[in-house]
């Protein structure tokens, strides 16, 4: 029977369903940065792996696991009038407006978690200020121990940064933890850091694309309790 002291989450895919969340977000976000211009915004989707005309994600997308930096670098050279500063600062801006699809009843899942005495973190290539304020909004950040962005200082997934500064703030051994995640990316990390892998499939990638990496696959988070026979 698997235990665990500590559970670690990436949110973008895992706890919010990722197409449905941040399809319209970008989708909006080119019109700005293209000024309206369907050939650079074609151009841009491209890089971005991004069907602009049904909102949609192609699965090898590399804006799903990237960071906001990343993020940041494929599209200044598409923006006239943003630029270095000013660009980070919009984009910012447009994160914090960003209405996220979460999976489930997150307050009671969190809620059933903590009441097991469970530590509980997230790891996101997000920002650390807009992924706060996303928690925020849907009134979960109280229940989380630890929270590292990709511009927290631990660097970010694939990376195992913010998975050994969860264990050591938290003073845990990686076998007492289980990382959440819907990429490979969160994956990697978890079987690099030597905590357990968990994939879900409420983000862009196939199931057959995560068991490469795995240690369970699960539909969802909302069936952590019955896996972990809480």
């Amino acid at each position: 029977m698997l235990r665990f002291k500590g559970l670690i989450f990436d949110k973008d895919g895992t706890l919010f369903h990722f197409q449905e969340s941040w399809g319209s977000w970008l989708d909006e976000v080119l019109n700005d940065i293209c000024e309206k211009s369907i050939s650079k915004k074609r151009q841009l989707s491209k890089i971005l792996g991004f069907n602009f005309s049904k909102k949609k994600f192609f699965e090898d997308s590399p804006f799903i696991a990237g960071t906001t930096e990343e993020f940041l670098a494929s599209i200044e050279s598409f923006s006239d009038n943003l630029k270095g500063k000013e660009l980070e600062e919009f984009i910012n801006s447009k994160l914090m407006q960003l209405v996220q699809k979460p999976v489930g009843d997150l307050k009671v899942l969190f809620e059933y978690l903590k009441s097991k005495k469970i530590l509980l973190g997230i790891a996101t290539n997000d920002n650390e200020i807009p992924c706060k304020s996303q928690l925020e909004k849907e009134g979960i950040i109280k229940y989380f121990d630890f929270i590292a962005g990709s511009d927290s200082g631990y660097g970010f997934k694939p990376e195992i940064g913010q998975l050994e500064a969860f264990c050591r703030s938290l003073n845990l051994k990686p076998r007492e933890v289980a990382m959440i995640g819907d990429s490979t990316h969160d994956l990697v990390a978890a079987k690099k850091a030597g905590l357990y892998a968990i994939g879900v499939l409420t983000g862009v990638a196939k199931r057959s694309e995560l068991e490469l990496y795995a240690d369970k696959i699960l539909k969802s988070i909302k069936d952590l309790p019955v896996f972990l026979n809480l």
